[in-house]
């Protein structure tokens, strides 16, 4: 028997319908859950905190991981039948941005976040020590929990994901313009991959290099509106100037593989 609420149902049917992958994954769902519920109060939307409980990985929805772990084929169709049933009740730009977050960070990285939001840290001893499912308590959402939350909302703002794709290789998470991804060539896939081998890279991954100086510039200028983040913003703008301090010749010259790698040796 399904104990999840028609809320976290529907939520888990829009995120199988729209980012299968990720669904698929039962700490991510949890993941954008916890997400979607937390932008909801941030941005003075409903939200239900009912049922969460302190995990060493997180918080967690006790009755939808015990759903979605022992009863997979009840939960989907619930979920599913719940999101049909409703589905304007879900804020499709939360849930947009929700599922990105989850989508550009691997599971440790996502485990490592949430630590950091009080309603779990705040009852970090007690949950590390072994205690069971440690009850969380929405009223210990305090104002460090909306500026992580506001962070997140700069960092990944609406425009940007619905112009972005993402290419998972190895729990790194590429980012890159639409258009970007659907042509890239099996040499850049095969850069791509080397990346994840050779060097230590940190989620999300932004590529912005086109085929020349010039298009570099301007993938950089177009990406240059939706930055919200002060500390990213300014990595960006000096990433630009320095790509328009180079001539096209010095451009060119680049070796993007050896460039990333440090090359074979």
């Amino acid at each position: 028997m399904i104990s999840s609420n028609e809320r976290k149902l529907c939520l888990s049917g829009w995120l199988m319908k729209n980012d299968a992958k990720n669904y698929n994954i039962p700490l991510k769902l949890q993941k954008f859950l916890l997400f979607y519920e937390s932008f909801s109060k941030v941005n003075g939307e409903k939200y239900d905190f009912s049922g969460l409980k302190g995990y060493k990985r997180g918080p967690v929805f006790s009755s939808v991981w015990g759903d979605y772990t022992k009863e997979r084929a009840a939960f989907d169709a619930a979920a599913a039948n719940a999101y049909m049933s409703n589905a304007s009740s879900v804020n499709e730009n939360i849930a947009v941005q929700s599922s990105f977050v989850v989508g550009v960070l691997s599971e440790d990285e996502l485990s490592n976040l949430t630590h950091k939001i009080n309603i779990w840290s705040c009852k970090e001893d007690r949950i590390l020590n072994g205690e069971f499912q440690v009850e969380l308590n929405e009223k210990d959402f305090n104002s460090n929990d909306f500026q992580i939350m506001d962070m997140l909302a700069k960092m990944f703002p609406l425009q940007m994901i619905k112009d972005s794709s993402i290419i998972d290789i190895d729990d790194h998470y590429f980012v890159l313009d639409k258009k970007d991804a659907n042509s890239l060539s099996n040499e850049q896939i095969k850069t791509l991959h080397m990346l994840c081998e050779k060097e230590e890279l940190h989620n999300p991954i932004y590529i912005v290099k086109g085929g020349s100086r010039t298009e570099t510039i301007d993938n950089i200028f177009d990406m240059l509106p939706d930055i919200d983040d002060e500390d990213i913003r300014k990595i960006t703008e000096s990433a630009l100037e320095k790509v328009q301090d180079m001539s096209d010749e010095d451009f060119d010259s680049i070796d993007f593989e050896d460039a990333f790698t440090g090359g074979e040796g």
